[in-house]
């Protein structure tokens, strides 16, 4: 079940301000990340990103350009009242907002960041709405945890579980957000190529003795979770940035993996058309790491050597560079490679 939304462009009122006080200790932060193409045929300059993001009027967009463009878009907020997943057996209430931000990364990606960061209510009954708008991205959970010593724990392991009836939907707030921006008209819907999207649900607890450690698991084709673990609260916002850049590099290598598999056994004039374009639009998004807080760039180097990300990425790449020149050779001549691969 969700609440009012704020920051839509039909409704322009700011948010409200939070009054000072010193904020609940964060038991879990519940996050899910949808990353696609930009269904537009050419990169977007500065501001043409900024009038595509501008979702809040009087609201900024925050630009960066090197090492890469990489665009966030102000902070959207949902209202939810709803029920969190605790383990694999039951439920508990909790009423506050969900924070999700659009970002586009080297104008030819678009992401939707949807997160909520959930705590203890302070009170045991329902406050009213201009309580919880107050506090964006944060959840409170509304009465007794039936085991307060590993909170964070079971309320990960429920995001991860199937969602039950009137459970916290970020499934259907980040593809609700993504779908209304690329209904801009500023899009043309015409991208260079073809390209699914990735979905990656992750969570991030306060616990890590010895810096942020991380686990990422492949759900399926489509699908991956995430798990980080950050020593203190404060590191909460730099694990978001970092789920974030990993969704883009996953995104990346399915895609690629993708076109390469679907290019076998094609005429040699198709698989150049179907390749060529990976080359050019996506190849020099590659930069794992990058993008993150110099305090997340540790976990990176541990998902890389764990993962093997970059190798996977680099091998995928000069397949594709030799595919090229094999088919380019055999097209030339009239003619299809033998075999087929």
């Amino acid at each position: 079940m969700t609440g009012p939304e704020v920051g839509n462009p039909s409704r322009t009122a700011s948010l409200p301000r939070r009054a000072a006080s010193r904020p609940p200790t964060p038991l879990v932060v519940l996050g899910e990340i949808r990353t696609c193409l930009l269904p537009h045929s050419v990169t977007l300059d500065g501001p043409a990103t900024d009038d595509l993001l501008a979702t809040v009027a009087g609201a900024t967009v925050l630009r960066r350009e090197r090492p890469g463009p990489l665009a966030f878009s102000p902070r959207h907020a949902t209202g939810v009242d709803c029920h969190l997943g605790w383990g694999t057996t039951t439920t508990v209430r909790a009423v506050g907002t969900v924070e999700s931000t659009a970002i586009l990364v080297g104008s030819r990606l678009s992401q939707l960041s949807a997160h909520t960061t959930v705590v203890r209510a302070s009170q045991r009954k329902r406050r009213p709405w201009s309580h919880y708008i107050s506090q964006v991205g944060v959840t409170e959970v509304i009465g007794d945890l039936p085991d307060h010593a590993i909170a964070d724990k079971e309320l990960a392991a429920g995001h991860f579980a199937p969602p039950g009836p009137n459970t916290l939907d970020l499934a259907s707030i980040s593809a609700r957000r993504l779908d209304a921006l690329h209904a801009s008209p500023l899009l043309d819907h015409q991208p260079p190529l073809r390209a699914p999207t990735t979905r990656l649900r992750w969570t991030a607890t306060i616990g890590g003795s010895t810096g942020p450690a991380v686990s990422l698991r492949i759900e399926d084709e489509l699908s991956r979770t995430l798990r980080v673990t950050v020593r203190e609260a404060a590191d909460l916002p730099d694990a978001v940035r970092f789920c974030q850049d990993v969704a883009v590099h996953d995104w990346l290598l399915t895609v690629i993996d993708a076109k390469v598999l679907a290019a076998e056994g094609a005429p040699a004039g198709r698989q150049v058309s179907a390749l060529a374009p990976v080359l050019e639009h996506l190849t020099h998004l590659w930069m794992p790491g990058a993008q993150v807080p110099a305090a997340m760039r540790a976990p990176w180097r541990d998902l890389q050597a764990a993962a093997n990300f970059s190798k996977q990425w680099t091998a995928r790449i000069q397949q594709v560079q030799r595919r090229i020149e094999v088919a380019t050779y055999y097209a030339a001549r009239g003619e299809n490679p033998p075999g087929g691969w």
